[in-house]
């Protein structure tokens, strides 16, 4: 019983580590102003393409981001951890402080056919990559596979974009209901836990490369 428990609550602080890092909530005045030029019937479809493609290019480095960084660029856990650790700490820092970004192009609402290209490709950059999957995400799912396996790493990113897909659908709403000042402040809130999950992995690195010093 202990250990189903201890399993159930192992894959939720997983699940929720990856809902935090991709901070959809946090991203919602963003992506309302990358979308401004397209056309309210086609904006749920293009956060929805965002959704999956985001998922998409996480659970690829969940099967294969293992492979790679041992075979080709051969670094062990200890260093990845380590330098995983610290990257999260610098974004969750930079994200606290950040005022704004630069908004994307204008979007030609008079070719159709020239909406449809720009909409996918909003929806996939900077959508879906670097804004709901960026390092931090990538990072932290390649730190749970290495964990886990796998298989423990899809699934949990599936359950989380799950979350995020709600957010996404009901974008509209939820901007309604928090307002810009409160969807601002609940992604700092975010990137501060952020910058604590970053600095776990830090430690966990340092443990893993002198255990000595935690004896």
């Amino acid at each position: 019983m202990d250990i189903s428990v201890a399993a159930i609550s192992g894959f939720a602080e997983a699940v929720v580590s990856i809902f935090v890092i991709v901070n959809p909530l946090g991203n919602l005045p963003l992506f309302a102003g990358l979308a401004e030029e397209v056309p309210d019937n086609e904006k749920r479809r293009v956060f929805h393409l965002a959704g999956v493609v985001a998922f998409c290019i996480l659970s690829a480095f969940a099967v294969v981001g293992k492979y790679v960084m041992r075979d080709i660029f051969h670094i062990s856990i200890a260093e990845f951890t380590f330098g995983g650790g610290l990257l999260l700490v610098v974004i969750g820092v930079y994200n606290i402080m950040a005022r704004s970004r630069r908004p994307a192009p204008a979007i030609d609402t008079n070719d159709p056919a020239a909406v449809s290209e720009q909409e996918i490709t909003l929806a996939v950059s900077p959508i879906a990559f670097p804004l709901l999957v960026g390092p931090g995400s990538i990072v932290t799912v390649m730190l749970i596979v290495d964990r886990h396996g796998s298989i423990y790493g899809v699934a949990a990113s599936a359950i989380a974009f799950i979350f995020v897909m709600a957010v996404l659908h009901w974008s509209d709403k939820l901007l309604r209901l928090m307002g810009k000042v409160g969807a601002v402040a609940i992604g700092r809130v975010l990137q501060i836990f952020i910058v604590a999950m970053g600095v776990h992995f830090i430690f966990v690195a340092l443990a893993q490369a002198f255990p000595l010093l935690v004896r």
